[in-house]
């Protein structure tokens, strides 16, 4: 790893000050699963001379941040795992505590922690057309120069906490799940859970028993499904980490999540197919709720008018049940405002509480403005986050015309409403080692730049596939959106498999030389 320092007060060409600026190569922003991806691929190709910046206290992403009660993946670890570092996970899914002791086992394994410097919260990317550079601007104050970014700061990285009226004059505790408070005791409390998504159905049933009395603020219905989840004896833990049956178990696994797909994208042959699994899954759903949930008018909240998959499905069988307990009130009515002792619903309930939970998700592409985590400025002073605001576009969802040497992993589209993330990750970072690789070998080469007809091609492409999804006309809000409600600008229409092979070859023609 190369350290080199610009000398003290020396002025670029655009009149900045870099004040003892750090050299590398390549400048990896982030420390979740798809920055680590990148730094074991530039170590493979021997290429040290790069630093990951993290913004937390400690490695991890999102299993870092993520740390609330009953925290879990949802895609079995068989899947949602790297697929050349096999582990021995406890648990078909694999809980939070888990994830993370797999990512610092990979932290580990491939020596990447001397490469990584922590509370690093990028606050600004300037490219300086003068000298092919990359000029990284922290919060604390340190500054880097790069010539290649690899920006892996997560899409579930930003936590959205609605504004309630009163929420300033609450007395209580009140945190999002994602900036879970663990000095804040929660046994015996008075507990009330904003929101009814994927974090909400596995907080609600880790707390229920403990607390004295659960209060459900359920917004939306969800489609939640059954699924089978159990503890792996030591035996199998083993066995599942050999390299044949590691890869047999990942490959049936990646088959039937991938199989799935067409009940998600329109195609004329399918509909019958589609029909079908709707109607499967909601009278499995329907039949659950009259188990559960007494009460006729939640059980008919509870029931989706939307498609199947336009919303993230929950695959949960501990939900439900909690729900039915005594301790546990479900209000539908909805959130006049937070007073100081609690919150006040819609149909006039006063409703005191100790604690309020937001389990609210996260902006994703739906919030423009939070898109990007930090300013990025690229040639001729243009501005990707003010870009993206009129229309979030790339090429392959990893590099953007007008940005040279910048890779921005889990970009515009690029996400599965069907399968494993982990899967995109790699195929992205693949794309990206390839990319610097290439540049590397040819000296003349200072920097690339996606073309911006080649670009262009793509984002039609895309747009036009979307448009025959379930996540683009199922008929509902949901954070896959723009907005909420206008174009789908997180998740990819393209099935796992055609993701990718349409980004296995890395292309120089596709590309502006820059030399």
């Amino acid at each position: 790893m190369k350290l080199t320092q610009l000398p003290t007060n020396e002025t670029d060409n655009y009149g900045n000050t870099e004040k003892d600026a750090l050299y590398f190569e390549t400048v990896i922003i982030g420390t979740g699963f798809s920055g680590l991806l990148a730094a074991i691929g530039l170590k493979k190709k021997n290429c040290s001379d790069f630093v990951l910046l993290e913004r937390g206290s400690d490695i991890g992403g999102t299993w870092q941040d993520n740390a609330y009660p009953g925290a879990e993946v949802d895609i079995p670890t068989g899947l949602y795992s790297i697929s050349f570092i096999p582990y021995k996970f406890k648990k078909r899914y694999a809980p939070q505590s888990e994830l993370l002791e797999y990512t610092n086992y990979i932290v580990d394994k491939f020596g990447i922690r001397k490469y990584t410097k922590t509370n690093q919260e990028v606050t600004k990317l300037t490219y300086n057309e003068a000298e092919y550079l990359w000029h990284v601007e922290v919060k604390t104050g340190e500054n880097y120069t790069a010539r290649f970014i690899v920006d892996t700061s997560g899409v579930l990285a930003n936590p959205k906490v609605p504004y309630i009226t009163g929420h300033e004059s609450f007395q209580g505790a009140k945190f999002h799940t994602a900036q879970w408070d663990h000095t804040v005791p929660y046994e015996g409390k008075r507990v009330g859970v904003i929101g009814s998504g994927c974090s909400a159905a596995q907080v609600i049933p880790a707390i229920a028993d403990k607390v004295d009395k659960l209060t459900v603020f359920m917004g939306t219905a969800e489609w939640i499904l059954p699924r089978l989840d159990r503890n792996y004896s030591s035996i199998e833990r083993f066995i599942m980490t050999l390299p044949g049956v590691h890869h047999i178990n990942r490959f049936l696994i990646f088959i039937y999540y991938e199989s799935r797909f067409p009940a998600f994208r329109r195609y004329p042959f399918t509909s019958g197919i589609i029909k079908f699994v709707k109607k499967l899954y909601a009278k499995n759903l329907k039949k659950n709720l009259e188990k559960y949930i007494d009460d006729d008018k939640l059980r008919q909240h509870m029931m989706p008018d939307y498609e199947l998959g336009c919303r993230r499905v929950i695959p949960n069988t501990s939900y439900l049940p909690a729900l039915s307990r005594e301790n546990v009130d479900v209000d539908i009515s909805g959130i006049e405002n937070i007073t100081p002792t609690g919150i006040l619903t819609k149909d006039d309930k006063n409703i005191p509480l100790d604690i309020i939970v937001y389990a609210t998700g996260f902006f994703a592409y739906s919030n423009v403005k939070k898109m990007l985590s930090f300013q990025v400025n690229g040639i001729g002073g243009r501005n990707l986050n003010s870009e993206w605001e009129t229309e979030a576009v790339s090429y392959k969802g990893i590099t953007v015309s007008g940005y040279p040497n910048y890779f921005k992993i889990n970009g515009p589209n690029t996400g599965t409403g069907h399968s494993s993330q982990l899967s995109y990750m790699e195929t992205m970072v693949n794309y990206t080692i390839k990319a610097i690789c290439t540049v590397n070998r040819d000296k003349t080469i200072k920097a690339i730049d996606v073309k911006s007809d080649v670009q262009s091609q793509y984002v039609t492409k895309m747009k036009k596939t979307m448009k025959f999804t379930v996540w683009q006309i199922g008929g509902t809000k949901s954070f896959y959106k723009k907005g909420m409600t206008g174009e789908v600008t997180s998740l990819s229409p393209e099935s796992v498999i055609h993701f990718i092979f349409s980004r296995k070859w890395f292309r120089l023609r596709d590309y502006n030389l820059l030399k």
